[in-house]
C-alpha cells in the first residue's frame, strides 16, 4: 500500500511515518504534504492508494484538496485528520468517501484500526476488479472462438489489450489428465507476452496478445519451451498469428485442428496446422461432405450427412465445421454468423450445410459472372459501355455487380476500363497505323481532348510526347 501524508506540522507528519514504517511492513510512506496544493501534487505524481489528509492547512484546505484529487483518482481512500472534532467537515468529506476520521493528537490504536479498514477495503476491490478483468476476458476469448466479432468484441479488446500488435491461439490437448495450473505456470514463465487462458471441451485455449509483431519461428520456439516444460505428453497447436481480430477466428480453428493432428499421428507434441492431414476416424465421410460444400451441391451432401450423422463422434463433427469454416475464410466469404456450439441437433447441421451450400453457389455464380464481365468489357470497350449495361449482361443490380467487381479484380469498373482502353491505345500508338485522332475513337473516345487528358493522367505524359518519345528509341 502506498500512503502519502498531508500535514502542514512536520512533526505530525515524522510520528505517523514512524509509526506507519514500525508497524506496517507491507506499507510505505511515499510523500509527504505540507499544504494542499503540494497533496494535490504529488497524488497526482505519487499515485498513492491512501492519503491522511489534515483538514486546516495553508492556502488549499484539506477539504478543497480532497475534492481535486478524488475528481483525478476516485479510488484513492482519505482518512481526514484534524485538531477540530466539527461535525461539519466530517459531513462536508462524506462526499468523497471518507473513510475515516482522526482527532489529533491522533491514538495510535486509533490509526492502526483505520489503516487496517482501508487495507481490507481496498484489498477486496483489488481482488472484485481481478474478477472482473478475468471474466471480461474468458468474455473476449469465447466470443472469438464462436467468431462473434460485433463492436462490443472491438471494444472489450480495445479496452482489454489496446496496445496488441499481433495476437494467435494456442490449444493444449492431452490423452490423460493435465494440470491446468502447471500450465499457467509454464506460460508465465516462458512468454513475455500477455494471455488469456480457457478451459473447455477438454482442451485448453490460449490467447497469445503481443505488442510486438510475431513470427512463425518465435511462436514454435515457445511452444516448444512450454512443452518441454510441462515434462508430460501434451500437445500444443498452433495457430496463425495476426494482426486482425476479424481473423483470429481462423488461428484458433487451425490451432484446434492442429492438436488433434498431432495427437492422432504423435510424430510431433507441438506445431502448427497441416491441411493434407485430418484426424478423424471416419476420414471419407467428412471428405464427401466437404466436397459437397465445394460444389455448393446440398442434395449431396445432405444425402451422406443423413447417412452417417449418427456414426460421426462429437470430435469429427468439429473437425468437420472447422474445415467447413476455413473452406469460406480461404475464399474470403463471409456467412451467417454461427459456431460449433448452435449446431446442437441434426436438423440444425442439416440448416447449417444448407446455408453454406447456397453461398458457395453465390460465390461461384459471382465468380462466373465476373470473368464473363471482363470479357464484355475486353470486347466492348471501344463503345460507350456503362457499368449498369454490364450489370445487366451478367444479370446483377448494378451496385451489387460494382461491390463484387472491386472486390475480384481489387480495382473499381471505370478503373479497369480506363487501364483497358489505355493499354490498348499505347498498342495502337507504338504500331504507328492510325492518327491520334482516329485511335481516341478506336478506344472508346468521341473528344480528342479528352483522351488526351486521360492518358496523361495514366502514363504520365500526352498521347503527342508518348509517340515521339517511342519513335525516337
Amino acid at each position: 500500500m502506498r500512503i502519502l501524508i498531508a500535514d502542514d506540522e512536520l512533526l505530525e507528519r515524522q510520528a505517523m511515518k514512524k509509526f506507519i514504517r514500525e508497524n506496517f511492513s507491507e506499507m510505505d510512506v511515499v510523500g509527504e504534504a505540507a499544504n494542499g496544493r503540494m497533496a494535490i501534487e504529488l497524488a497526482e505524481k505519487l499515485q498513492p492508494n491512501i492519503i491522511f489528509m489534515d483538514i486546516k492547512m495553508p492556502g488549499i484546505n484539506g477539504l478543497e484538496a480532497i475534492e481535486q484529487i478524488y475528481a483525478a483518482q476516485p479510488s484513492v481512500k482519505f482518512i481526514l485528520v484534524s485538531a477540530y472534532n466539527t461535525f461539519e467537515y466530517a459531513k462536508q468529506a462524506m462526499q468523497y468517501g471518507i473513510k475515516d476520521y482522526l482527532l489529533k493528537p491522533g491514538k495510535k490504536e486509533e490509526i492502526s484500526h483505520a489503516l487496517l479498514r482501508v487495507q481490507k477495503e481496498i484489498l477486496h476491490e483489488v481482488t472484485i476488479e481481478k474478477e472482473k478483468q478475468q471474466l471480461l476476458k474468458e468474455k473476449l476469448i469465447r466470443r472469438l472462438i464462436m467468431q462473434e466479432i460485433d463492436q462490443e468484441v472491438v471494444g472489450l479488446h480495445q479496452q482489454l489489450y489496446s496496445t496488441t500488435k499481433t495476437s494467435y491461439f494456442l490449444v493444449f490437448s492431452a490423452e490423460d489428465a493435465y494440470d491446468v495450473q502447471q500450465i499457467r505456470q509454464q506460460l508465465v514463465k516462458q512468454f513475455r507476452q500477455q494471455f488469456i487462458l480457457y478451459e473447455a471441451n477438454d482442451v485448453i485455449i490460449v490467447l497469445v496478445l503481443s505488442a510486438i509483431v510475431i513470427e512463425k519461428a518465435e511462436q514454435l520456439t515457445g511452444a516448444r519451451a512450454i512443452q518441454s516444460g510441462l515434462g508430460v505428453p501434451i500437445f500444443i497447436g498452433i495457430g496463425r498469428s495476426t494482426d486482425s481480430l476479424d481473423d483470429l477466428p481462423l488461428s484458433y480453428r487451425e490451432a484446434y485442428t492442429a492438436s488433434f493432428q498431432l495427437k492422432k499421428y504423435q510424430k510431433s507434441k507441438y506445431g502448427f496446422f497441416q491441411e493434407n492431414h485430418q484426424y478423424t476416424e471416419h476420414e471419407d465421410i467428412v471428405t464427401q461432405i466437404i466436397q459437397g460444400v465445394e460444389k455448393g451441391n446440398y442434395n449431396e451432401t445432405l444425402m451422406v450427412f443423413k447417412e452417417n450423422q449418427q456414426i460421426l463422434t462429437v470430435d469429427e463433427k468439429e473437425n468437420l465445421y472447422i474445415q467447413i469454416q476455413n473452406i469460406f475464410s480461404r475464399r474470403n466469404i463471409s456467412i451467417a454468423k454461427s459456431s460449433i456450439s448452435s449446431l446442437r441437433s441434426d436438423k440444425d447441421w442439416h440448416t447449417y450445410l444448407n446455408v453454406c451450400c447456397m453461398h458457395m453457389n453465390e460465390y461461384c455464380h459471382s465468380k462466373q459472372s465476373m470473368t464473363k464481365a471482363k470479357d464484355y468489357i475486353e470486347a466492348h470497350y471501344a463503345t460507350g459501355i456503362t457499368l449498369e449495361e454490364v450489370a445487366a449482361f451478367v444479370n446483377l443490380s448494378p451496385n451489387y455487380f460494382s461491390n463484387l467487381f472491386k472486390e475480384e479484380f481489387d480495382e473499381t469498373f471505370i478503373e479497369f476500363l480506363t487501364k483497358t482502353r489505355m493499354e490498348s491505345a499505347k498498342s495502337f500508338i507504338e504500331e504507328n497505323n492510325y492518327s491520334l485522332k482516329e485511335i481516341s475513337f478506336m478506344v472508346g473516345y468521341k473528344d480528342p481532348n479528352y483522351f488526351s487528358r486521360v492518358f496523361k493522367k495514366y502514363f504520365r505524359s500526352s498521347p503527342r510526347q508518348f509517340q515521339d518519345s517511342f519513335f525516337e528509341k
